[in-house]
């Protein structure tokens, strides 16, 4: 008899190709997790078109608890969150996780690109081999208890063919766009959904490379470190923000440089592992999603990290993951400080 497995279906091509892809292997059902008012409607006829059962699972609260509050309190503790990651370990990793127990099912999977390789006895993601959709980042703070029971049908194959397997098999959603904004928050305005929840936030000063007034700004909660778009500020130099000021509610600004960081401080610290790491080693690391894994010599003391990059890091921003990598195998990751 077929082992069963839950796939998170969101209605996007890559989950449904996915849940196409495990058919062959496993008893398949497709889930739903209903966060934040998604429509369940693509997924839905995904599923009638392959065949197999769909269901749609009421997760609102969890992710109001742990997502949203998490993403808001950053952001107003003037830190730039990354949602996914949260959401990633108590939601399709967490919920997804304890819903297949309830309904007996042996393992979940999504439409993330990365792989599952072994190590010493133990799972661990691994870079996708087509690494323009790498997305282990987001999977950083997993554990082996979510990872043996996890399957990444994805990890080894490119986007274009993922779409090809969706018009071969003459599913609608073949050519759906990739949401490029905050799931939560269409159109990425997350600024003033904080301030419909929290009010207008107090706007402050902005404070130039050599300490002088350059004006007004909008609120902390609308700017990141390493941020030079946006700022409205017309000044002889490229100038970039280096620090939010959360106790003088400034936007401190800096010339080219001072965005960037060799010695990156983190806590939260998540390992991958069961087994106990080393006080110090090298590997290397992601400051953020988008950048690129960087070699650098850590340390550890007290669930604390600091990672010394051998070239400076742009945008350190407190808030996101710092990321550890050994290879193309992923080692966890902690919260910048």
């Amino acid at each position: 008899m077929k082992k069963k497995v839950i796939v998170g279906m969101s209605g996007g091509v890559d989950s449904s190709v996915a849940a196409h892809l495990l058919m062959q292997d496993y008893d398949v059902l497709g889930v739903t997790l209903l966060l934040h008012g998604n429509d369940d409607t693509d997924a839905k006829d995904v599923c009638r078109r392959l065949g197999i059962e769909h269901m749609s699972y009421n997760a609102e609260k969890a992710f109001s608890e742990y997502v949203i509050s998490d993403f808001t309190s950053e952001y107003l503790a003037a830190r730039t969150p990354n949602p996914c990651v949260v959401c990633n370990y108590y939601i399709k990793f967490g919920v997804m996780l304890d819903l297949a127990d309830e309904l007996g099912a042996d393992f979940i999977a999504t439409g993330h690109y990365s792989r599952l390789v072994e190590h010493e006895g133990e799972l661990f993601p691994a870079r996708a081999l087509y690494g323009e959709k790498d997305q282990t980042y987001a999977l950083c703070r997993l554990r082996q208890r979510q990872l043996r029971r996890s399957l990444f049908p994805l990890g080894e194959l490119p986007k274009t063919q993922v779409r090809e397997i969706a018009r071969e098999i003459g599913l609608s959603v073949a050519e759906k766009q990739d949401s490029q904004d905050i799931c939560f928050i269409p159109g990425g305005d997350y600024a003033s959904y904080i301030e419909e929840r929290f009010g207008k936030q107090p706007r402050g000063r902005f404070r130039g490379p050599r300490g002088e007034d350059l004006g007004e700004h909008k609120g902390l909660i609308r700017y990141t470190v390493g941020q030079r778009r946006g700022l409205g500020i017309p000044y002889s130099e490229r100038i970039f923000v280096s620090r939010l000021d959360i106790e003088t509610n400034e936007v401190v600004l800096g010339l080219e440089g001072s965005q960037s960081r060799t010695e990156v401080l983190a806590d939260g610290l998540t390992f991958i592992s069961d087994k106990p790491m080393p006080d110090s080693f090298s590997c290397t690391a992601k400051i953020r999603y988008n950048a690129k894994a960087a070699p650098c010599d850590v340390e550890i003391s007290g669930g604390e990290i600091k990672a010394t990059f051998q070239a400076p890091q742009r945008g350190v921003s407190p808030g996101q993951s710092l990321v550890l990598y050994d290879g193309e195998r992923l080692l966890g990751g902690a919260i910048i400080k």
